[in-house]
This record gives structure tokens, C-alpha cells and sequence, in this order.
């Protein structure tokens, strides 16, 4: 019982820290119905990226086929009475695949999955005349759009030690793609008020990261003589290396109006490292007779410089009206990360013997992003998560439905440390300020098949 307390605080105080938006551990459908828990229970494909230890439980052969769609929204409003800039962008699909099988005495696991998925789009001025840019498109600063995509492919191990202990290890290799929209403010003259959108140019970048490895080892504790389970994993992501292509634009208007900015030099190259973290879980978890709970606590380790990352870029040129010309060099990502954990908790209650159980979890998340780093695009801001979930087992098949539902919090940004990037170099001015709010839904279903 004292195990059972420390694992209990230790999980808490973890748990205070911060889980960047709707994250759910292992994306499965089945730790989606649990708002995250699972680094006791999962033992599915979604293990491997939690805690592999847990695949120990069962020698069987075992396939999983499922898919996870996630919708992550944000909203901006400025400080006066514009009307709110949307999140446009659709949902993102993460498929999965996961195979498990006993081998002697150990479990061994493979799976192919889209681990994480972000996207976000906000509307570009187009050909809306320069005199509604003021009351309509404040937010093109803060950034335009943003994505994230992680493809892996991962394997592993579990083996058990005697009755209780279970111990297992997983590698995985990640393709990762980061694109980012930016609205950028080009004019070497200081007398010119910043925001003309004469002056703005639009930069889109695509990159990727073709080999991004990660590994994580974890433990279960699972003594046969009581109703008590703990487990704990440790995760390691290398920092990502991205590269692709970078192009620039003009927005036409419909006014007939002198470009203030040409480019000349609109397309190019663009690379960007972006620091990753090491994770701990832990998970307790009690079984009754047909129901059981368990407690988790997230914590992701960032270190300091990942509150900013910088894009390098080559072969972008642009003239402004006074014929002076200057190369972009590097811009400022909007992609920050702050050290940030999760709580989570969640009930399983069978409601039919051998076929039916329902699924209820909750989780409180801590902001990723710190209010200063703000953005339209990558910014994360925590908030409460609830969810539902189903499981139906018949016939050596189990269906697993799950969803669940973050309830950001709102925040105010009074003065951004994002700047306008003028690729001139002046003025250097705060991009506007503004309050952030937005919710996540993730939705997933899942098919596992025992023999």
C-alpha cells in the first residue's frame, strides 16, 4: 500500500504539469474512450508508444485495425470589436495497424500508425481590397496556417519475471512533416505604418524529416495475490531535422493599387530543427469484480530552447518600393514548447457479462505554449478533456469506440514575443495581441482480433 500511495502522489504532481492539446496516449480508440489512460491497460499496438510492457499480458496472436479522426480548432479575437478569425481546416485521419504474438517466452509487437496529426488554416486576404484587411485579417501575423504529421512505424518486446513484473522496450521510426503559412510585413522604411498590407507577403513552407527515431521502455506490476497494478514508461524522441521547399507570393486586390513589395526570388529552400522531449508516465490501476479505475500522470521534459525555433531559408528575394532589396534568410517558427504534463482518470464498468463494457474518462491538461509564444497556428492551450467510450467482445473479436472532447482554456495576449519578421530588419514591432480560445474532438474506432 505505501507503493500505491507514492505512484499515486508521484502521478498527481506529474499530472500538474501540462499535455500539449488533446493528446491521447497512443492515439488508440480504446485510451480515447479513457480521455488518455492506458499506461497500465493498454495492451494493444497503442502500447508500444507508451508503455510496451503492458503487451505482456497476453501470449495470444492479436491484429488491430482502426483509425482515429481529430478535429483541433482555435479561435482568435483582437483586442476591439473585429469579429473572430476561424480555424478552417477539416478533421485529420490517423490509421493504425498493430500485431502482437507470443514468442517463447516473450511478446513481441509491431504496428504502423499515424501518431500525431495537427492542422491548422486560417483565411488569407486573397483579393479583399486593403481597406477591410484592419477589421477582417489582424491575425495574418500570428500565422496563416500550421501542420504537423508523424507517420511510425514501431516494434518491440515485453517479457514477464516471475508473476508480478513485466518489463518491455519499443523503437520506432517516424517520417515527420511540418508546414507552416506566414504573412510577412516587407518595407525598409520606418515612416511607413506597419500593417500596410501593400507590403505583405505571404512565405509557405513544407519541410520533412524522412528518419526520425524514438524509443521507450517501460514496467507493469501486476502481483496476482491483489487487485492493485502500477506502471511507469520512459520515452526518448531525437530532436526532428526538417527540409524541403519555401515560396513567396504577393496577394492581389481588386484597388488597382502599386505593389509596395515584389519578389523577385519566389521560391527557395527552408530547413528547421525542432527540439523533442523525453516523457514519463505513470499509471496505477484497481480491478473489482466488474468494474475497474486507474490514474495516470504525463510528463513531457522540453528543454528551454524549445520555446523557440527558427526556419533557415535560401533562394527568397524581395524589392520593396523604394527598390531596395533584401534576402530571407531565417524566420522565426511560431512552434513553441514548454516541459507540460497531463492527470488523467477513467472508469471501465461491464455492463454485460463478457460482451459489453462502457468506458468514462476525464484528464486535466496544462498549457505547452507559453502565453507570450502564442499563435493561430501551433499554439496549445490546455483545458479540461471528457470522454466516452464503448467495448464489444465477441467471437475472439473486440470492437473499441472512443471520444473525447477538450474544453480549452481561454487566454489573453497582451504583448506577443512574436515579432512582424520585416525581412528589412525595421521597424521591430509586436505582432497584435489578442485573446485565444478553441476545442479538440478526437473520435476512434478500432477492430482486435484474437486467435
Amino acid at each position: 500500500m505505501q507503493a500505491v500511495r507514492v505512484a499515486l502522489f508521484v502521478s498527481l504532481v506529474w499530472g500538474s504539469a501540462r499535455a500539449d492539446g488533446l493528446v491521447i496516449a497512443g492515439g488508440s480508440p480504446r485510451a480515447i474512450g479513457r480521455a488518455g489512460v492506458g499506461t497500465a491497460s493498454d495492451d494493444g499496438g497503442g502500447a508500444l508508444l507508451v508503455n510496451p510492457a503492458a503487451i505482456a499480458r497476453r501470449d495470444t496472436t492479436r491484429v488491430q485495425l482502426g483509425a482515429t479522426f481529430v478535429d483541433d480548432a482555435i479561435e482568435w479575437r483582437d483586442a476591439v470589436s473585429a469579429p473572430p478569425a476561424h480555424d478552417q481546416s477539416g478533421s485529420s485521419t490517423l490509421p493504425f495497424a498493430a500485431i502482437e504474438s507470443g514468442v517463447g517466452g516473450w511478446v513481441l509487437g509491431a504496428a504502423v500508425m499515424t501518431s500525431t496529426a495537427s492542422d491548422r488554416a486560417f483565411a488569407t486576404p486573397g483579393r479583399n481590397p486593403p481597406s477591410t484587411f484592419g477589421q477582417m485579417f489582424d491575425d495574418r501575423y500570428s500565422g496563416l496556417g500550421g501542420s504537423i504529421r508523424r507517420d511510425t512505424v514501431t516494434a518491440g518486446a515485453a517479457r514477464r519475471i516471475g508473476d508480478s513484473i513485466a518489463i518491455g522496450a519499443a523503437f520506432a521510426v517516424s517520417r515527420v512533416e511540418i508546414g507552416e503559412v506566414r504573412a510577412l510585413w516587407a518595407n525598409h522604411a520606418a515612416t511607413t505604418a506597419i500593417g500596410d498590407p501593400n507590403h505583405d507577403v505571404e512565405l509557405a513552407l513544407d519541410a520533412v524529416d524522412w528518419v526520425s527515431p524514438s524509443a521507450v521502455a517501460g514496467v507493469l506490476v501486476a502481483p496476482p495475490d491483489t487487485r492493485v497494478e502500477l506502471a511507469a514508461s520512459v520515452g526518448w524522441m531525437s530532436d526532428v531535422h526538417v527540409s524541403g521547399d519555401a515560396s513567396a507570393a504577393r496577394w492581389a486586390t481588386d484597388q488597382g493599387i502599386a505593389p509596395g513589395v515584389t519578389v523577385p526570388g519566389a521560391t527557395g529552400r527552408a530547413w528547421l530543427d525542432v527540439r523533442q522531449p523525453v516523457t514519463v508516465r505513470t499509471g496505477v490501476r484497481w480491478l473489482g469484480d466488474r468494474w475497474s479505475a486507474e490514474v495516470n500522470g504525463d510528463l513531457w521534459i522540453f528543454p528551454r530552447s524549445a520555446d523557440e525555433t527558427t526556419w533557415g531559408l535560401s533562394g527568397i528575394h524581395v524589392v520593396d518600393a523604394s527598390n531596395v532589396a533584401a534576402d530571407v534568410t531565417r524566420l522565426p517558427s511560431r512552434l513553441s514548447t514548454r516541459s507540460h504534463g497531463a492527470v488523467r482518470g477513467a472508469v471501465d464498468v461491464e455492463l454485460i457479462e463478457g460482451f459489453l463494457w462502457a468506458t468514462a474518462g476525464y484528464a486535466y491538461t496544462t498549457a505547452s505554449t507559453s502565453t507570450a509564444h502564442l499563435s493561430t497556428t501551433f499554439g496549445e492551450l490546455g483545458g479540461h478533456t471528457g470522454a466516452l467510450g464503448l467495448e464489444i467482445a465477441a467471437g475472439g473479436f473486440t470492437v473499441s469506440l472512443g471520444w473525447a472532447r477538450q474544453w480549452s482554456s481561454r487566454r489573453a495576449l497582451a504583448g506577443s514575443a512574436w515579432q512582424h519578421d520585416n525581412p528589412f530588419g525595421t521597424p521591430d514591432a509586436a505582432i497584435p495581441g489578442g485573446t485565444y480560445d478553441g476545442s479538440s474532438d478526437m473520435v476512434g474506432i478500432s477492430v482486435d482480433a484474437e486467435r
